[in-house]
């Protein structure tokens, strides 16, 4: 199960992103938001900076499916 603080990316590539969330199965109001996104438990909600320029970077949030990710080490999140 991944942990909050761990850094992923995408297994297509991409930035290294922080893990800020991980989905549980409990009843909370984020969970129930999730679920209608189609997130279930051990999906991540991650954090990453995009730079624009040197004056622009940027703080980015998205959700991700546990399958579609994975460690820097290349191991699956999903195990």
């Amino acid at each position: 199960m991944p942990a909050i603080g761990e850094v992923i990316r995408l297994k297509s590539g991409g930035p290294d992103m922080v893990i800020t969330y991980v989905y549980q199965e409990n009843e909370g109001s984020r969970e129930k938001h999730a679920t209608m996104k189609g997130f279930g438990p051990g999906d991540v909600a991650c954090e990453w900076q995009q730079v624009i320029n040197e004056d622009n970077i940027r703080t980015k949030k998205e959700s991700f499916k546990a399958a579609t990710v994975v460690y820097l080490d290349g191991s699956l999140v999903s195990d």
